[in-house]
């Protein structure tokens, strides 16, 4: 069940066991003006109780599915709770998004030469798109191997339209643009697109931060 329907069904069980509360509470209270059996006084005041007791676990339970449901980006597995947003460093970021790509490839390699963003069935969420992007890029830049660039070179039209059009989806509009411009040159001029991305190294690494941090409430 998702998290949103999970929250949704707390906070409807709150209401429904806090009405039948009130309810019971109320003929227990009645129940005195009249002849009736003292037992059956005392059992409806105590299921009265009960309904308010688990009224209230409810309303527990829906303000902690709210807190600490598993974040991809939050989530800490050894103590089962996520991570303040303040704690969430590049370094947790950079962990989560390689973790991530390696259910796409093997290596980072092949997600540039396996065409496998161009597949129109493509599993992924678009929230994760922008950060795919600013990801593979900052590698490129950080890593500054030729085997990288070859990888960018060797990458389909495609695979860099994927890439441009997620840049795009968080209004960076002036590199996808560039981007397109370098892939679609004839010829490649690789030296300029090692200039650029390398250039734009601490860009990307921030762009890819801001992202996760401006969306964490998606993850």
């Amino acid at each position: 069940m998702g998290q949103n329907k999970l929250k949704l069904l707390f906070g409807v069980l709150a209401i429904v066991f806090a009405v039948v509360a009130v309810a019971l509470l109320l003929v227990g209270i009645l129940a005195v003006h009249f002849d009736e059996a003292a037992l059956v006084k005392v059992l409806v005041i105590i299921i009265s109780v009960i309904c308010f007791i688990i009224a209230a676990e409810m309303v527990y339970m829906f303000y902690i599915e709210s807190d600490s449901a598993p974040n991809y980006f939050l989530y800490n597995a050894q103590t089962k709770r996520n991570i303040p947003v303040q704690k969430m460093t590049f370094q947790v970021i950079n962990s989560r998004m390689n973790r991530y790509l390696s259910g796409y490839a093997p290596s980072e390699g092949k997600l540039w030469t396996e065409r496998i963003f161009d597949n129109p069935y493509l599993e992924m969420d678009d929230k994760f798109k922008p950060a795919v992007a600013y990801k593979l890029l900052y590698d490129l830049a950080e890593r500054d191997s030729e085997q990288g660039w070859k990888c960018f070179e060797i990458a389909s039209e495609e695979t860099v339209e994927f890439l441009c059009t997620a840049l795009e989806m968080n209004y960076d509009t002036d590199m996808a643009r560039t981007l397109r411009q370098m892939k679609t040159s004839a010829p490649l001029n690789l030296k300029y697109v090692r200039d650029y991305i390398v250039k734009n190294r601490n860009y990307l690494k921030s762009k890819l931060c801001h992202y996760i941090y401006d969306n964490i409430q998606l993850f």
